[in-house]
């Protein structure tokens, strides 16, 4: 989930550029410093230090906004006060991120004690050690460290990342993620990468709940918004599975990872493209549902939806009448 900035407002560095450089400088030196203390401490202790500090830098966190925005959209009923603590949750969740991200080493070596491995009953995984498969998450909980359950059922596992836009951390956070068991493919530019990678046998696995400008308007908490199709296209394309993936936070830094029966079209017999917007509506329901679980676990930084979308919006309390 690369930003161009985490300290500076987009607006501002734009008007400003001679802040951009400046501004890199300041977050690399930030987020270095923040990962030799998180490496220093026990997991446990990580995980809630990194909370707490995000939590409580909500008000100065330049995406703030547009979590809160998204949040009013995917939750009309919900009054202002709940919005706001969501908010804050959420801030604090981003913390849980980077605790994982900068510890998913030792996360798994310690999978023994930290990670439960689960099959959705009825899934049965041999098969996919001899033919790939297409493995799609939301930014929902812990959705970093999905790829571990590739590697726990030993299936060769190629994923996709967003390099950093600030070349003082790019390398830096690269190599963090590099702990993760598998390969990685960067996003612009990959779908010939990964078409390769089905080919050669390989499972991927694709983060598939952003907006993007280009896709196929599809139902999000009911509005409807431009959405990327790729993991269900790439599935479709190359006769494989679609598996969506799911991890959840569980007390003391652990987590249970759950791996899904695949998802088909509803109409099997439907042109390639239709068969990709029902399978990827599929899995849109499941991440509506994980996420209505508990709304702060969704790392929801970018816009969503189209912006009459946030123009309608407002919390519950506001409304007339209310």
């Amino acid at each position: 989930m690369a930003a161009k900035h985490f300290l500076i407002p987009a607006r501002l560095a734009a008007k400003l550029p001679s802040l951009q450089k400046l501004g890199w400088m300041i977050e690399a030196l930030i987020v270095k410093s923040l990962s030799g203390l998180l490496r220093s401490m026990s997991p446990e202790r990580a995980a809630r230090f990194a909370n707490f500090m995000f939590r409580n830098l909500k008000p100065v966190l330049p995406f703030t906004r547009k979590i809160r925005g998204n949040l009013t959209v995917a939750f009309p009923n919900k009054d202002a006060h709940e919005i706001e603590q969501l908010t804050r949750k959420t801030c604090g969740n981003l913390g849980n991120v980077a605790a994982e991200l900068v510890l998913a080493g030792r996360i798994w070596a310690e999978r023994e004690q930290r990670i439960e491995f689960v099959l959705e009953d009825g899934l049965d995984i041999a098969p996919y050690r001899d033919h790939p498969a297409v493995m799609v998450s939301g930014h929902i909980g812990a959705w970093q460290i999905g790829a571990f359950i590739a590697a726990h059922f030993e299936l060769p596992f190629t994923t996709v990342y967003a390099p950093e836009e600030n070349p003082y951390l790019r390398d830096f956070i690269f190599k963090l993620r590099s702990a993760l068991p598998c390969s990685f493919l960067p996003r612009d530019g990959s779908m010939r990468a990964l078409m390769k990678e089905l080919q050669q046998g390989r499972t991927i696995g694709l983060v598939s709940d952003t907006r993007l400008d280009s896709g196929d308007p599809l139902p999000f908490f009911g509005v409807p918004t431009p959405t990327n199709t790729a993991a269900a296209r790439l599935a479709v394309h190359r006769n494989c599975d679609l598996l969506p993936v799911s991890v959840e936070r569980l007390p003391g830094m652990r987590f249970r990872i759950t791996l899904y029966k695949p998802v088909r079209p509803v109409d099997p017999h439907a042109p390639a493209t239709e068969q990709a917007r029902q399978m990827t509506s599929c899995v849109i329901e499941k991440f509506e549902a994980w996420i209505r679980e508990d709304p702060s676990q969704w790392m929801c930084f970018g816009r969503r939806w189209p912006h009459e979308a946030y123009a309608n919006a407002s919390p519950a309390s506001k409304r007339p009448g209310n």
